[in-house]
């Protein structure tokens, strides 16, 4: 508050007599400034969206998990031949991660996960899935062992008070470093390149879900051979503060191999070619789910989901061993829709009766076709299925059915996510 906005219906002379010093002033005029500008405190930013915002020329922003971050920097498709070509860099910050640590550190994840970890290596990661006790999924993610009492997960939504909770009578230690540890992708079948033209040297050995420590430009950063696009790729994860500094490096020295900044548009299209869900996206967890039939079991949503049912105690574990038995009653699944011009999918037919619904839509530029992950009625998976499908035309809105078919692997399965790049020269 200042002075002549106080009182805006009296005058500036009314308020302030200059002849009087004996006159009360106006406390707002002694005001501590606030410590930063007004739009940190509306937007939640991670720590590389200064450097982001220089590369963006469309201004197109969008929240992810209350995060901030760009869409699309420069041109989807620009992007998305980047991606597929030479390589892509994101910023995956937003997404969540949690240090678990102390002597229980292992039985408490036994407990909490689904599959069994006792044969996972250091600087080795696993997709993990954690339920409640009906066998309904919570959530699932990447599960990082980071030494031997210390591990990391990472998960599309937030699930602290969870683990809080199912933490009690275990010897641990559980910390959200979402916003202190930021999360760098870079993707592509030249990203191994990339990185050994920044000054990392035998990336080319480094085996899917395996991690190392190395040192770029004097930072040190944790490497990982992970990531979402379904072709060969690495995740950086850096201090924040380092993080910024080590976008700028790894652009300059990518930049001769095509690498190009992405926005979580990309993110977004890469994953549903490749056939992964997503979290809040393409299943709610149990306990968002607002009725029971909205929640799904891992059965229903992987084709074979990492469940050890040798594992003697584990959330879920009783419920599991009995939905194991029986078939689930629908399935998550990849579907290709007819036609070529791009819309939107909807709601899943078989015999014109609805049997399902679209979880994620998006013309793939790798089928040149419209693709989908879709949560459909296992009974109705053997018959002849279609969507519904929208569009504008002008100021028109067009809705139409479109045949359907299942894909019976992913849109882009490329060998490059699974064997090691060719040997690169130092």
């Amino acid at each position: 508050m200042t002075p002549d906005t106080a009182h805006p219906n009296e005058s500036q002379d009314a308020e302030i007599d200059l002849g009087n010093e004996q006159a009360a002033v106006d406390p707002a005029l002694f005001e501590e400034m606030p410590p930063e500008p007004p739009f940190t405190r509306t937007v939640h930013t991670t720590p590389l969206h200064l450097v982001t915002s220089a590369e963006s020329r469309t201004n197109r922003w969008t929240d992810w998990n209350g995060y901030t971050v760009p869409e699309v920097l420069t041109d989807l498709g620009d992007e998305y031949r980047a991606l597929r070509g030479t390589a892509a860099l994101a910023d995956h910050s937003p997404l969540v991660k949690y240090r678990i640590f102390g002597r229980d550190a292992l039985a408490f994840m036994q407990r909490l996960v689904t599959r069994d970890l006792a044969a996972l290596e250091v600087d080795t990661a696993v997709h993990v899935i954690f339920c409640e006790g009906s066998g309904l999924v919570l959530g699932d993610g990447l599960l990082f062992r980071l030494g031997d009492d210390e591990y990391r997960l990472v998960t599309e939504e937030t699930h602290l008070a969870w683990m809080m909770e199912s933490a009690q009578g275990f010897r641990v230690g559980i910390a959200d470093v979402t916003a202190t540890l930021a999360l760098l992708s870079l993707q592509g079948p030249l990203s191994a390149a990339c990185l050994n033209e920044a000054g990392v040297a035998n990336m080319d050995g480094l085996a899917p879900l395996a991690a190392r420590w190395v040192d770029i430009a004097g930072m040190p950063v944790y490497v990982s051979r992970t990531g979402a696009s379904g072709d060969l790729g690495y995740e950086l994860w850096a201090d924040a503060e380092d993080a910024p500094h080590l976008w700028r490096h790894l652009m300059d020295k990518g930049a001769p191999h095509g690498l190009r900044p992405a926005g979580f548009a990309l993110r977004e299209l890469a994953r549903l070619e490749a056939g992964f869900p997503r979290g809040g996206k393409d299943y709610l967890s149990a306990f968002a789910a607002v009725a029971s039939g909205d929640a799904s079991t891992p059965f229903e949503l992987w084709r074979s989901p990492p469940v050890a049912f040798g594992k003697t105690v584990f959330n879920g574990g009783r419920a599991l061993r009995a939905l194991a038995s029986a078939p689930p009653r629908r399935r998550l699944v990849a579907l290709v829709a007819d036609g070529l011009e791009p819309v939107s999918l909807s709601s899943v037919l078989s015999g014109g009766r609805m049997v399902g619904s679209v979880t994620t839509s998006a013309f793939s530029p790798a089928r040149g076709a419209n693709i989908a992950l879709a949560l459909v009625e296992a009974v109705a998976l053997n018959g002849e299925l279609a969507v519904t499908a929208s569009r504008h035309e002008g100021l028109a809105f067009r809705e139409t059915v479109l045949g359907a078919r299942v894909l019976p692997e992913p849109a882009w399965n490329s060998a490059r996510s699974l064997v090691l790049p060719a040997p690169l020269r130092p």
